[in-house]
């Protein structure tokens, strides 16, 4: 059978049209078949079954609808019908929906689209994260400002995180996981690229696309490795598509999401045990660690919100800021982007702009193998170059182009086209267990408050809990625990914030603990029960403190707010018994609001525990900073 291909019934179509017209029109008979006929009688003699009509000139003459076969009539009909279908289907094209999806990995897809100038759209966002997002398109221009914005809005459970812009077209209210809204809106009638973009905090440096309202087809536009008007990740998955899906030898890498990170981080394996986690929406390493590389597994399977886990010993944590200045070290760069990475040798060699500056920087593992190296290639530089680090981080930091002073090293331009710096591990320097809190962790993903530092999650004090993976055998015989903690319910007993239990041992570090009333310790095992509790303030609070607990052959100390609060006889930590946020493991949870906490292998002195209070102390009155209405997980 003849198939109704629509694009063989365009052209059928329009010759049997025209053939029809001038057929049945007495001011133009043919003289002649039409070319296209005298084609198909060419091609398809078997399809002209007649013999034609004889004219006085005794030549044979071909009309329409006579002496052809049903076979060709249905032919041609059969395209006519394909030529209409396909000419409708053109015409509704223009008016289709355009669909968008927020995807796993804080994406859009797809990542853009055009329309006509003043065109009638239709756009259906659907949210198939497991997260909230939004969707908002802003001006020419406008994405950086609104997402700016969006930021300094407080965080509240009906906060949608539309800010009052100018900058604003037309958004979505707040879809949660499965929602899906509409747009409808005239586009607008001068041409240009239109970003659209999650507002919600930290979302919007990443999850944006672009709307092009232009009279040019797609295929028109740049290729998506080269749009500067989309993601840097976005770009640079098409030019370099996802290396591993599962671990093969080393070196390897992840774009995949980690604590204490951008959500574009980048997860590198290297040889000889050396890790680190790299931001490419900040360009700068983040920390480095030893041992196991990540298990991505709670990434995956939460549909890309999850994140890696770190599978060995972090050993170098970088200060919280950009380290690289030019002309003066106290100046941070006013512009940092992303320019994607290449692969030199085997490893990742990130490229980024400083204040148009172009930096390439690649990452390998140190000569002694006690650390990494990172080799930095800069051009265009006309004034010294500073690297600033933080002196006290867990590493010491070389280079074989200068000396580092009070954390700084500074090189003249010339000497700063190529040089190295080293990071060495300092054993025990870096708390074995780090959390920020700047990110989810309880069930319910209850969304970060502010803190003391950054933001901080708040904890429900029936059964919200984190388990940390740390157990105490671990640790050893020397250990330290610090956190940051704000009660909600400052008279319920027993709030513990960091705490382990196993058989008849317990170690909590929390709020009226054991029946007695103050912010305290305890330790303890069958034979023996060790209880410290600071004499100031007598009774728990609603303002933020510092609790901090050290443990050692000398015994069990107790700091509050960066001071010695007491000590004691220290039984050994219950045996097997993993430490968690929040709780003991089951029991005994916290109302409140926790940041800061870290757990070390070792014993921090006095003037170790006070500078972290005093680094990151609350500079409002008490009680007056963090205070939030945000409801705690359920």
């Amino acid at each position: 059978m003849f198939a109704p291909r629509p694009e063989i019934g365009i052209v059928v179509g329009r010759f049997w049209a025209c053939y029809l017209r001038r057929a049945a029109s007495p001011l133009m008979p043919f003289r002649h078949p039409p070319l296209f006929l005298r084609l198909v009688h060419t091609l398809f003699p078997s399809a002209w079954s007649g013999k034609g009509i004889q004219n006085k000139n005794k030549k044979k003459k071909m009309m329409p609808g006579r002496g052809f076969s049903p076979v060709f009539v249905l032919a041609l009909a059969a395209g006519a019908l394909g030529c209409l279908a396909a000419s409708a289907r053109a015409k509704d094209k223009d008016n289709e929906p355009i669909e968008i999806k927020a995807v796993a990995g804080l994406r859009y897809d797809p990542p853009r689209f055009v329309v006509k100038p003043g065109a009638k759209v239709r756009i259906e966002v659907e949210n198939t994260d497991d997260m909230a997002h939004n969707f908002v398109i802003v001006a020419p221009g406008g994405r950086m400002e609104v997402v700016t914005a969006a930021m300094t809005m407080p965080i509240t459970p009906d906060q949608t995180f539309i800010p009052t812009s100018d900058k604003i077209l037309f958004h979505t209210p707040v879809l949660t996981p499965g929602k899906s809204a509409v747009l409808e809106f005239d586009a607008p009638a001068e041409e240009g690229v239109y970003n659209y973009v999650c507002t919600y905090p930290g979302h919007g440096m990443v999850m944006f696309g672009a709307m092009y309202v232009t009279k040019k087809k797609v295929k028109e536009l740049p290729p998506i490795g080269d749009d500067e008007n989309l993601p840097d990740l976005i770009r640079e998955q098409a030019k370099n598509p996802i290396l591993h899906a599962y671990p093969v030898d080393a070196p390897h890498w992840y774009r995949i999401f980690m604590r204490d990170s951008g959500p574009a981080s980048i997860a590198v394996q290297l040889t000889d045990g050396q890790n680190y986690c790299w931001d490419a929406g900040a360009c700068r390493l983040r920390y480095a660690w030893r041992g196991g590389f990540v298990n991505p597994m709670p990434h995956w399977a939460t549909n890309g919100d999850g994140f890696a886990e770190v599978k060995g010993a972090i050993y170098y944590r970088s200060a919280p800021y950009f380290p690289l200045r030019f002309g003066d070290e106290k100046k941070m760069p006013d512009e940092i982007h992303f320019r994607g990475y290449g692969v030199v040798d085997g490893l990742p060699e990130f490229h980024y702009q400083v204040d148009g500056t172009d930096v390439r920087e690649r990452i390998k593992t140190g000569a002694d193998k006690n650390g990494i190296e990172a080799t930095f290639k800069i051009t265009g530089a006309r004034r010294s170059v500073f690297y600033v680090s933080d002196p006290n981080g867990g590493a010491t930091l070389t280079s074989d182009a200068g000396t580092f002073t009070a954390g700084v090293l500074k090189l003249p331009a010339a000497k700063a086209m190529q040089f190295t710096v080293s990071f060495t591990e300092i054993l025990n320097k870096e708390p074995m267990g780090y959390w920020s809190m700047d990110d989810v962790l309880t069930a319910k993903k209850p969304l970060p408050v502010p803190g003391v530092k950054n933001r901080a999650l708040v904890f429900d004090g029936k059964k919200a809990e984190h388990p940390t993976g740390l157990k105490s055998e671990t640790l050893g015989a020397n250990a330290t625990f610090c956190i940051w903690m704000q009660l909600k319910k400052p008279p319920d007993p027993d709030q513990v914030c960091i705490g382990a239990a196993e058989g008849d041992g317990e170690f909590a570090l929390g709020a009226n603990l054991a029946g007695v009333s103050g912010y305290g310790v305890r330790l303890k095992n069958a034979k023996q029960d060790t209880k410290i509790v600071a004499v100031v303030p007598a009774e728990a609070d609603g303002n933020w403190h510092h609790l901090a607990a050290t443990l050692s052959a000398k015994g069990l100390h107790f700091y509050l707010d960066g001071k010695p609060a007491g000590f004691g006889i220290a039984p050994a930590l219950p045996a097997g018994a993993e430490f968690y946020l929040g709780s003991d493991g089951g029991t005994h949870f916290a109302a409140a609001t926790l940041d800061e906490a870290r757990i070390y292998a070792r014993e921090l002195d006095a003037k170790e525990i006070a500078a972290i209070y005093e680094n990151e102390h609350p500079k409002s009155a008490p009680g007056e900073h963090g205070r939030s209405s945000t409801k705690p997980a359920k």
